[in-house]
């Protein structure tokens, strides 16, 4: 019976295991925005053989990141190893987005165009394309995209217009258009030579994420699910209340409503052996400006660290100032840090330096202490 239950436990593990994929990407796409707007964004696009997108949008030098494949197009957060989670800005923007919309179905409607254009080499043909409520009761007739699609093309990044515009527009259903290919450029009709987004350089990606899409798509409907049930709440409160005082008072509804605020059940994984050369935030920092937010040493620290006669120690002290400094970034309201994850770092490095510290040799105990002591 023991063995039974172990065997059930193994092979359950085994496939938890399994639901995290490894994407491996073969390409990776550039585009710019020609125009005379400098808040424009940038885009860089990376997909493997099998048509799974990872997009990171910049806006001012503030990225979010979006995967797509055959399920969905999800705001994910890069954390470290490579690993994608469901908890990154761009989750946190879209999530703010409403639609007047949001209740009908929508449709994408394409017409090509007897037109075509030549964009790194590769030929184009020109489309354009609009969206309408299948109700009928929003179209945008003289709002058209004009875009130039390379047909093809074995990448088709229409996957990632329709997942992106269906999060944008917060639309329950998005009928898939018939377009498919590569997208070179694309601008609104009327701006199409004067300002749009193209494709600037293709190159070989060797760049691999880590990441469990289904359970992403499960939590952040979910997440999405409960502050739906707390608004409602709060409104049906607010709606069945006449008096004014009463409604002033309505502080103990949103108190209410705590309970159906979303967050993941606690894990305890900080002892788990992860990678001391892992991934910092601080390294692909996005914009100069939050170096202000850091104390100074976070700068230099790999430079700066002491020679220890103990071969360890060095790489476990080095993961703990970098993770330390990761979390200073999570004072910006725009930070793609994975808090739970930095802080199980940190918590095993601690842990570590304090069980490791008395079997230290004189030498290499007093550059370790002087070393922390001195840090600003």
């Amino acid at each position: 019976m023991k063995k039974f239950i172990f065997i059930c436990l193994l092979t359950s593990f085994v496939i938890g295991m399994a639901q995290e994929k490894r994407i491996s990407f073969a390409k990776e796409f550039t585009y710019r925005v020609v125009g005379n707007n400098p808040a424009t964004p940038l885009v860089r696009m990376y997909v493997s053989s099998n048509n799974e997108f990872l997009s990171t949008v910049s806006f001012k030098d503030f990225p979010m990141y979006f995967f797509t494949d055959a399920l969905a197009t999800s705001p994910v957060g890069m954390e470290m190893n490579n690993r994608l989670s469901g908890y990154g800005a761009g989750s946190y923007f879209f999530g703010a987005v409403s639609s007047a919309y949001s209740e009908d179905d929508y449709a994408l409607e394409s017409k090509k165009l007897n037109t075509r254009e030549t964009v790194l080499g590769m030929p184009c043909t020109h489309y354009l394309i609009n969206f309408r409520s299948k109700k009928e009761t929003f179209t945008r007739e003289n709002d058209f995209l004009k875009v130039c699609i390379d047909e093809a093309s074995p990448y088709n990044s229409f996957t990632v217009f329709n997942g992106l515009l269906k999060q944008y527009l917060s639309i329950p259903k998005l009928e898939k258009s018939s377009l498919k290919g590569l997208i070179l450029k694309l601008a609104p009709e009327k701006d199409y030579d004067k300002e749009y987004l193209v494709l600037k350089s293709v190159s070989d990606s060797k760049d691999f994420v880590l990441i469990d899409h289904k359970k992403i798509i499960t939590d952040q409907q979910r997440k999405h699910d409960s502050i739906m049930i707390a608004y409602k709440k709060q409104q049906d409160e607010y709606n069945n209340r006449a008096d004014s005082a009463v409604v002033a008072a309505d502080s103990t509804v949103v108190s209410d409503s705590d309970d159906y605020i979303y967050i993941p059940d606690y894990a305890s994984e900080y002892k788990k052996n992860h990678q001391e050369d892992g991934n910092l935030a601080i390294h692909t920092l996005s914009n100069v400006k939050l170096w202000k937010g850091l104390p100074q040493h976070c700068k230099n620290f790999e430079k700066e660290l002491p020679k220890f006669n103990h071969k360890e120690l060095q790489g476990h002290l080095k993961n703990y100032v970098g993770q330390i400094c990761d979390m200073y970034l999570t004072q910006s309201n725009y930070h793609t840090v994975g808090i739970k994850i930095t802080l199980d770092e940190i918590r095993r490095e601690v842990l570590y330096l304090n069980e490791i510290h008395e079997k230290l040799d004189a030498s290499d105990k007093k550059k370790l202490n002087n070393y922390l002591k001195n840090l600003d």
